[in-house]
């Protein structure tokens, strides 16, 4: 199962305790449960995660991821690595559909088609702050309700599939 896999590739408590970017947390980044595979766990953990990959603030991401993961009993490091859907190659088609989503909300005379000239966009920026930030949280929330929910009917299915095998 992946479960195993994952648990494989995550890093022991033991360890967690020596990482010195993890002490900004506390005694609170120790709960064995932000590092369990469970339904729960991971669950929150994928939402989390991608409601934060959304947000528009990069490097702060995976600080909130942590944050979040922290205050709602998520796991930690599924979130936090979730929060790398936004990278390099992905931040600008996200930028790009969060102003489309923003747009029909909130109209702006802003003229924010990709070109060639760098100060453009950010000169735009001042035009285009209110679209990108509703249609990022619009998106944040779809992609972590929808991660939410399929991670809930995986589980499930892989469950009763399971139980189906022992019952034969």
């Amino acid at each position: 199962m992946i479960k195993n896999v994952i648990k494989r590739l995550f890093p022991k408590l033991d360890s967690v305790k020596e990482e010195k970017i993890l002490k900004i947390f506390g005694p609170a980044v120790l709960q064995p449960n932000l590092w369990h595979i469970n339904k729960k766990s991971v669950s929150r953990g994928f939402a989390i995660g991608a409601f934060c990959a959304f947000i528009p603030i990069p490097g702060v991401q995976m600080i909130l991821a942590a944050f979040l993961s922290i205050t709602f009993a998520a796991n930690l490091p599924l979130s936090v690595i979730l929060t790398w859907i936004s990278n390099p190659f992905t931040y600008a088609p996200i930028i790009y559909f969060a102003l489309k989503i923003g747009k029909i909300f909130i109209e702006t005379g802003a003229n924010y088609e990709i070109v060639e000239d760098d100060v453009g966009v950010i000169s735009n920026l001042i035009h285009i702050w209110e679209p990108l930030v509703i249609g990022s949280l619009l998106l944040a929330i779809i992609g972590s309700l929808s991660s939410y929910i399929f991670i809930r009917l995986y589980w499930r299915y892989y469950v009763i599939k399971i139980w189906s095998k022992r019952k034969k």
